[in-house]
């Protein structure tokens, strides 16, 4: 552990936090007025913020031929080569119904994504439970992280063959039956805390091999992840704006004291795990070999087995903006230098 994780180590509770789904909340029941942050709320606000009323409005223009050029910190559209407010553009009315069509296609496509999304990690959890032989509903009541419980199971068996998931997913397939070949447990959907910083996460597939452990995760996004920046181009083809494989790089980055760190869904998901891992760390257990892991598995793809970096430096500055945020006193000061200044990344 680094000075800081022992620090916080020290505020760990061992009563289960608790989870609704719907709302998707974390909360100590004997503690209703303390507010717990997700992993993935946490690293948001980190995150530049997307403007998409200016962007569907430019989006809805350049689909109609119009030439645009955006200026978002003035709420400027360029259209055509002349310069009009958002305000201005939203009064026209015809505009302003391209735009909406933009919005409610863009809620749709969302949707569809999270539905895509959600099918496959409901699959992958009941399929490993599965393999243990657990009923469907096992995950309700066996999904807490703390030394004290999972330690229990620890040495839980699996029968992969049980399940379908050779035909389904090989991929996927193959790393579990490589992990479970090693003397692994592979665990789905587990949450855990850590109270000093109040914050809660829940992870996809946590492995563990004694006290020893790595992280698998899965990922839905359509496109493939790319650990720069930027966005692919899109290009009039048959009289219709079609995304190209033309990625063009930008050089956007993180927000405050991450603003170091490129901004991009690789490196959204890098610190997501790495928080993961270093929160597990502060329960005691030690990450292998840098050992995590996110399985993407896109439509009409084959799954593909992405290595990610642990971004402990990163993520010791968040925490320790956290704990400025709560007015908790730590009284440590070490300074780590980037991994991506370190060339790692």
């Amino acid at each position: 552990m680094t000075p800081l994780q022992q620090f916080l180590a020290n505020g760990n509770n061992l009563e289960e936090i608790s989870f609704t789904d719907h709302d998707h909340r974390y909360f100590d029941p004997t503690k209703p007025d303390v507010k717990y942050t997700s992993a993935t709320t946490l690293i948001g606000q980190y995150e530049p913020e997307f403007n998409g009323d200016i962007w569907s409005m430019q989006t809805a223009l350049k689909e109609k031929g119009y030439k645009v050029r955006v200026d978002v910190p003035k709420n400027i559209i360029f259209v055509n080569g002349i310069s009009h407010t958002l305000k201005d553009l939203k009064k026209n009315s015809l505009f302003k119904s391209w735009q909406d069509m933009v919005l409610a296609k863009w809620k749709v496509t969302n949707e569809e994504a999270c539905e895509r999304g959600n099918r496959t990690h409901d699959y992958l959890e009941n399929t490993i439970n599965q393999s243990k032989g657990y009923t469907p509903n096992y995950g309700n009541d066996n999904n807490y992280i703390t030394p004290s419980k999972i330690k229990g199971t620890i040495e839980s068996t699996h029968d992969l063959d049980t399940t379908n998931l050779m035909e389904v997913f090989p991929a996927v397939y193959n790393r579990f039956k490589a992990l479970i070949g090693a003397g692994c447990t592979i665990f789905a959907e587990k949450r855990m805390r850590l109270d000093l910083v109040q914050l809660a996460g829940m992870i996809d597939a946590p492995v563990f091999k004694g006290n020893s452990f790595s992280i698998l995760d899965w990922k839905t996004n359509k496109d493939e992840l790319k650990t720069k920046p930027g966005y692919y181009k899109k290009e009039w083809i048959g009289g219709k704006l079609i995304k190209t494989d033309n990625f063009i790089e930008t050089n956007e980055v993180f927000k405050g004291s991450l603003s170091h760190v490129p901004y991009c869904k690789f490196n959204i998901y890098a610190l997501q795990l790495s928080l993961y891992a270093y929160m597990l760390e502060c329960w005691g257990y030690t990450l292998v070999n840098n050992g995590l892991e996110i399985m993407h598995i896109r439509p009409n793809t084959q799954p593909k087995l992405l290595k990610i970096p642990y971004m402990i430096n990163e993520i010791e500055l968040m925490m320790k903006d956290r704990l400025r945020e709560l007015n908790v006193d730590f009284g440590i000061d070490v300074k780590y230098k980037s991994d991506f200044k370190r060339g790692i990344i």
